[in-house]
């Protein structure tokens, strides 16, 4: 089993150090690890040129979007079975890797006529407390199985996850491609997940696998708490979004969500921010009508 590990960074050097040197030091190692540079413009670039056992890919930035599309790419054309990707300020345990290449044998075991498509770590803040931003979404049944049919090896099926310590199989890439890059961040890695269980293969929860996702808070995004900052993230987020409901649920559900965004979101953005009412409105209204014309080529 051959499992490549894929770094996504971008000015984030401290990190970046730190995530490297945890996938250095796991139990099971990975074969090779892959650190894409997203066009960094902090010494990042000069620390990689002084490590010896990475492999360094340096684009221009591209978003975690596109970041995770040349991380798998590269890895699957090295004929990786797994994949393991993370952001850079993710931190893995020793043991982390392990859980999850032993999680997956006992499904394959158990149930080898159903493959998988994905597994994802526990992903927790510096206090120890499950990440907001990483809870992956569990449904009652995932194609002809329950969400507990593995609860007994400590397994919980998944229908979507992020790309915080996610092991993507091969056969999910072959079957699915890889994450649309023109998403450029958020959501991306709910997008991807649920592309590959809706194709049929399984996503699997691994609570006994644990990283710390290192952010400065424990958050889930809010635009109508997000600061000025944060803008252009959220016109991205609602943008994916809206473009997936039109993809699940189709052109009804989607112009109605359009409608919902133009007109109601604007009248909770004036009743419930205190500040910034107006940069947040243009914001959702420009992803609003960006959402009724992106239409990305599929990712294969």
């Amino acid at each position: 089993m051959t499992i490549i590990a894929v770094i996504v960074t971008h000015n984030r050097l401290l990190l970046l150090q730190e995530a490297v040197a945890a996938l250095q030091q796991q139990e099971f190692a990975p074969h090779r690890i892959i650190v894409v540079d997203n066009g960094s413009t902090d010494d990042t670039a000069t620390w990689l040129s002084t490590q010896t056992g990475l492999q360094v890919i340096t684009q221009d930035n591209q978003g975690a979007s596109g970041g995770f599309y040349t991380g798998l790419q590269a890895a699957y054309q090295q004929q990786a079975d797994w994949i393991w990707v993370m952001d850079d300020d993710t931190i893995a345990r020793p043991d982390t890797l392990s859980m999850l290449v032993r999680s997956l044998k006992a499904m394959e075991q158990d149930h080898p006529a159903y493959p998988l498509g994905f597994l994802v770590s526990k992903a927790v803040f510096t206090d120890g407390h499950p990440h907001w931003m990483n809870l992956p979404e569990v449904s009652r049944v995932q194609g002809p199985l329950p969400f507990n049919r593995f609860d007994q090896q400590g397994i919980i099926l998944a229908r979507s996850a992020s790309f915080v310590s996610l092991l993507v199989s091969r056969k999910a890439i072959a079957q699915c491609g890889y994450p649309i890059r023109e998403f450029f961040i958020w959501a991306d890695d709910i997008e991807y997940t649920t592309r590959i269980t809706r194709s049929g293969l399984l996503g699997a929860y691994v609570p006994t696998s644990v990283v710390l996702h290192k952010t400065a808070t424990n958050y889930s995004a809010d635009i109508y708490h997000a600061q000025p900052n944060e803008a252009q993230k959220h016109f991205y987020g609602i943008r994916n979004t809206l473009y997936c409901r039109r993809v699940w649920k189709g052109e009804f559900a989607f112009w109605t969500a359009v409608l919902k965004q133009i007109i109601v979101i604007p009248v909770r953005l004036l009743r419930k921010r205190k500040d910034h009412h107006w940069l947040f409105i243009r914001i959702n209204w420009r992803a609003a009508f960006s959402a009724m014309v992106f239409l990305p080529p599929k990712s294969f």
